[in-house]
């Protein structure tokens, strides 16, 4: 892997896991990664990492926080808020999640404070040791219109002070009161249409929503060399419901308009259409930057629409059925991931690849 990094022009390998080394580390420097701004106009906020702070030191309930991950970006009229944060300590206490899509424009504040925690300082260096568990570190992703940017990991120990973290979080907590855009409620949908443009063919899946709360499923594919495949199934109410909690939480319905991501993927197209009983429609693009706590949301709803659909209560009359499905869906959650995180793109684990060097 270290050839590989020696031959792309202005990176400097700091340290590189020897052959058949366990747990070693890789750490690079971009040498070319400015360490100071010109550009007024951020367009893509990314950070997360683990809080360097004492919990015996005091601190207030409130400040009860070891773990921070915050994501801005402009989505359709307005800006895309999502927030983490947590405390490993306080085993009776989940990570706090949230999200919203506000109609100011956040990034000026947000400008400012990046350049008052001088993160442009720590630009260009990349360091991970393998098999350390999530949020130990953390990484910092920050794109700016001009093409500049704003790229630092370190998987093993806090790239953020427990006071910048602090800021972070109180700003977009802040900026979560704020107005909001108002969305369609997920009661109101009548149909979900996703389509996947591939070389080597398609796939088009449309589940019409019925008034008792079950759905069917009508698919299309086609594969090169192929006939088109055409199938119908029933979808249950559990199902149904399962998906529009999806849409809620993970607030797909407000990422419209995301900025695009600079990972290619594997060269397809793939976009979700809800359809609602108001006439609204809303396009949700597969190839965005979404914040990775729940960026699977998409992946979620086009897995329920593109496997085959029987009932859950069949599944568990006829043994194995739901057994082999859940592991089949497991499998591809762990492709999906890693195809994700191959990009130089946050995957869950925490770790990063080293396929594509960010600039």
């Amino acid at each position: 892997m270290g050839r590989l990094l020696k031959r792309i022009d202005g990176i400097k390998v700091l340290r590189r896991t020897r052959p058949g080394e366990c747990g070693g580390t890789d750490a690079y420097q971009d040498t070319k990664a400015p360490t100071t701004i010109k550009s007024k106009e951020m367009v893509l906020f990314e950070a997360a990492s683990a809080l360097g702070r004492d919990v015996s030191s005091g601190r207030g309930v409130e400040e009860a926080m070891d773990f921070v991950s915050a994501f801005a970006a402009p989505s359709g009229p307005g800006t895309f808020l999502f927030l983490e944060t947590g405390c490993r300590h306080r085993r009776d206490d989940g990570p706090e999640l949230s999200w919203a899509l506000i109609r100011e424009d956040l990034f000026p504040e947000l400008t400012d404070l990046v350049a008052d925690l001088g993160l442009a300082k720590k630009n260009g260096f990349h360091s991970t040791t393998h098999g350390l568990p999530r949020n130990f570190g953390g990484s910092v992703s920050i794109r700016y219109a001009s093409g500049e940017k704003i790229s630092f990991s370190n998987n093993q120990s806090p790239i953020l002070s427990f006071d910048a973290g602090k800021r972070i979080a109180d700003l977009f907590r802040e900026a979560m009161s704020r107005e909001r855009i108002p969305l369609p409620d997920v009661s109101s949908l009548s149909r979900i249409r996703f389509y996947e443009k591939r070389s080597d063919g398609f796939t088009e899946a449309v589940l019409t929503l019925d008034s008792d709360g079950a759905g069917t499923n009508r698919k299309k594919s086609q594969y090169l060399g192929t006939q088109v495949f055409e199938s119908e199934n029933p979808v249950d109410r559990e199902a149904v419901a399962a998906i529009k909690r999806t849409i809620e939480e993970t607030g797909l319905l407000a990422q419209r308009g995301l900025p695009r991501s600079e990972y290619k993927g594997t060269g397809c197209d793939k976009i979700l259409t809800f359809f609602f009983v108001g006439g609204e429609v809303i396009t949700v693009d597969g190839g965005r930057v979404r914040p990775p706590r729940i960026g699977d949301g998409f992946f979620d709803v086009e897995l329920e629409m593109t496997t085959r659909h029987r009932s859950r209560e069949s599944k568990r009359n006829k043994g194995g059925g739901a057994s082999s499905v859940w592991m089949i869906t497991r499998a591809l959650r762990r492709s999906r991931r890693r195809e994700r995180s191959s990009g130089w793109s946050r995957s869950r684990s925490g770790r990063s690849s080293w396929l594509c060097i960010p600039r």
